[in-house]
């Protein structure tokens, strides 16, 4: 990474591009699942991290993450592995928040248990919905049954996990929404992310968008499941920390968290994006093309540990120089300050001037004048205690309060 150069490292992003079957709303890059693809990819990882280790200073991990992609399909000695090597080069907080993400239809009891050995500390749970015909239409391979006994696992072996709903689905009720909200607030999870159904480019669901197949629920309908959904998990007793996110007292994301403070992160495997305080990097998205640069020799993970040999693998290592792996972009001040508004506006806690002021020996209320001037006359922000934050409009507006700065 001879562009980059991270002074702290934070938090540790893996990215595992494996799926059994694609999502259609799902944007994020991966391929069929493959056993022995796997354990190349994992061998693979390895250089990568090698790599980011010598260009970080302070290299203390607050948070590590495996996302997809579907992690739940590696094997858990994979896991474990991947966390003792990066224990071993990085200095990882005791108290550290080690999440993976799980999909029930690839998850079951042993596996639950292998991942909480392997070093695993937080699941995140993909629920999306309890209703067979909405998971059906979301490519989903698992059943409302299933999450159900998957959730009363996860609560058997977790006390640290989050659950994600899908909702706005088209042809989707109120009252199916309201079904259920009130089975997932029955397990009680400590962390709830909720999503209206977004339609991204480049998937299924983009092309039947287009086509006039796949029709939204009204504007006015999404706004009341969302309004609806609000007052449901404040009575649950759920801190609205962030728009789509809610937390019982002391189980916030700290890994997103990270990501909305505008701090620096590292990330490993294609499509990943790193961010080291000024500069975004994006590893090209192409599994072969990865493999290529960082396991040419097709060798594997599994023999290497097995048999001791990856201290002389590292020292063998030699990428070629003139296979391009990442994209680069720096962002100027202005675009940095413009990036962190509007991530720290997606926190409850909102925009602190001080802090602004601290970062880009800037004040905030000179450089935004008009745009705060504007956005509280509609309503969508409110000032006070030194700080913006949006309102109940605000968040349901948001996009266009974010807008404002990415526009200037």
């Amino acid at each position: 990474m001879p562009d980059l150069s991270f002074k702290q490292a934070n938090a540790l992003y893996i990215h595992f591009p494996f799926c059994s079957s694609k999502c259609p709303y799902c944007d994020f890059y991966s391929v069929k699942y493959s056993k022995k693809r796997v354990d190349l990819y994992w061998f693979a990882l390895f250089m990568e991290l090698e790599e980011l280790s010598q260009k970080v200073d302070n290299n203390l991990l607050q948070t590590i993450y495996f996302g997809g992609g579907t992690p739940s399909l590696v094997p858990p000695f994979y896991i474990k592995e991947m966390i003792k090597l990066i224990r071993k080069r990085f200095r990882v907080t005791p108290t550290a928040e080690i999440t993976a993400e799980v999909n029930p239809a690839s998850i079951n009891e042993e596996k639950i248990v292998a991942l909480k050995r392997a070093g695993i500390n937080r699941l995140s749970v993909g629920i999306q919905s309890f209703n067979d015909h909405h998971l059906s239409f979301l490519g989903r391979e698992s059943s409302g049954e299933k999450n159900k006994k998957i959730l009363n696992l996860v609560n058997n072996y977790f006390n640290n996990y989050s659950a994600d709903l899908i909702f706005a689905l088209p042809n989707q009720t109120l009252n199916e929404l309201k079904k259920d909200l009130e089975t997932l607030l029955s397990f009680k999870p400590p962390h709830i992310s909720l999503y209206n159904l977004e339609i991204h480019e480049n998937t299924p669901f983009y092309k039947r968008y287009n086509r006039g197949e796949l029709k939204l629920p009204a504007e006015e309908l999404d706004a009341e499941m969302y309004e609806f959904a609000l007052e449901q998990l404040t009575a649950a007793d759920y801190q609205h920390y962030e728009i789509s996110n809610f937390a019982q007292r002391a189980y916030r994301a700290r890994h997103n968290y990270i990501y909305w403070l505008f701090e620096p992160y590292l990330a490993l495997g294609p499509g990943a994006a790193a961010f080291d305080g000024s500069c975004r990097s994006e590893n090209i998205a192409d599994l072969n093309h990865y493999l290529k640069y960082y396991n040419p020799e097709k060798l594997s993970f599994k023999e290497i540990i097995e048999n001791n040999q990856l201290l002389d693998s590292v020292k063998k290592f030699n990428p070629n120089p003139e296979i391009k792996i990442r994209n680069l972009n720096c962002l100027s001040k202005k675009e940095q300050m413009a990036e962190y508004s509007f991530l720290a506006l997606r926190t409850s806690a909102g925009i602190f001037y001080h802090q602004f002021y601290r970062k880009f020996d800037l004040e905030f209320k000179l450089v935004y004048k008009d745009e705060i001037k504007e956005l509280k006359s509609s309503k969508l922000i409110k000032e006070g205690n030194e700080r913006i934050y949006l309102t109940e409009k605000g968040k349901e507006l948001a996009n266009e309060v974010f807008l404002k700065f990415l526009l200037d």
